[in-house]
């Protein structure tokens, strides 16, 4: 129904009958209207619309990175060149302490084998080879490393994979294959008590 339908529907009523008063007049225009807006409204409704957006799910993946976690020793080049020039006890033991989680050796233990091996790091084959822990190049001669750092590093990983990886932790479990005395893990236990 359209507006010029209700008001010639109106027209009609008032020409046939002069009675009609102004008040109905006006109940039949509202009624109109009222079906008028809700037609529309229920054609507007019953349309469908498209968008052309669509969401292509490949080139936008939604990953989360785990977060990396990266062991940094904390030495500067200038700490390791003085740990080179100066192998004394105490940069041995802080420079053992900082590279220890790049390994996961226990760096009291690998700090008292070198203690013990090489008399409070200062024998002759630490300070002349670099080897602080008395290890063998073969059954003859001593091993030998060009800096302290290289020695020490080279321990660390001597022990992770010879000892660590095989379930041999402790100082009386490595006591069976790393030296012939078998009481030196009572000496090297003694040495880690103490640090």
């Amino acid at each position: 129904m359209t507006f010029n339908n209700i008001f010639s529907k109106i027209k009609s009523l008032n020409n046939d009958n002069e009675s009609v008063k102004i008040p109905v007049l006006f109940v039949i225009t509202f009624i109109g209207l009222v079906a008028l807006t809700a037609f529309t409204v229920a054609k507007a409704n019953s349309k469908s619309y498209q968008t052309n957006i669509t969401f292509v799910k490949e080139a936008y993946p939604l990953t989360v990175n785990k977060p990396k976690t990266e062991i940094v020793s904390g030495f500067s080049s200038d700490t390791i060149n003085d740990l080179n020039q100066n192998p004394n006890s105490e940069n041995i033991k802080n420079f053992m302490q900082a590279i220890a989680p790049e390994y996961g050796v226990n760096w009291k233990l690998v700090y008292a084998i070198g203690y013990h091996e090489s008399g409070n790091y200062g024998s002759s084959l630490a300070q002349r080879n670099n080897n602080y822990f008395g290890r063998k190049a073969n059954s003859s001669s001593y091993a030998s490393w060009a800096t302290p750092e290289d020695g020490i590093r080279n321990e660390f990983e001597y022990l992770k994979t010879k000892y660590f990886d095989r379930g041999l932790t402790t100082p009386a479990s490595i006591n069976v294959v790393y030296a012939e005395d078998m009481s030196w893990h009572v000496a090297v236990e003694s040495v880690m008590n103490n640090l």
